[in-house]
């Protein structure tokens, strides 16, 4: 997926990039990278995270530090995990460090 491109995978928005809007609700984050193998292959390893609204800032939690899976395997994990946790969309290797800052919502 290109930056910023978008599609929807088993009822779940996938979206390649850092979000531009604030996170309203739990929203999953899915890193994938690759490392040297064995015999000058490479290996693709995966994170996933999970990014809430909280009192004034993010909670993040991280679901699944670091796992060796391909890409294919790794998004099909994040969006079993989505559809059971009632998650809607899984960004694709954003920067969590990047997120739009939120503002609570003011009673009046």
């Amino acid at each position: 997926m290109a930056q910023g491109s978008k599609g929807v995978k088993d009822g779940v928005q996938v979206i390649q990039g850092t979000p531009t809007e604030p996170i309203t609700r739990a929203t999953l984050f899915l890193r994938l990278w690759r490392i040297p193998g064995p015999k000058k292959t490479e290996l693709t390893r995966a994170a996933l995270s999970m990014v809430r609204p909280g009192r004034g800032e993010y909670v993040i939690k991280e679901l699944l530090p670091d796992m060796e899976l391909g890409p294919q395997a790794a998004l099909d994990k994040a969006i079993a995990i989505a559809k059971r946790g009632d998650v809607t969309t899984i960004y694709l290797n954003a920067d969590l460090k990047q997120l739009p800052k939120f503002r609570l919502a003011s009673n009046g």
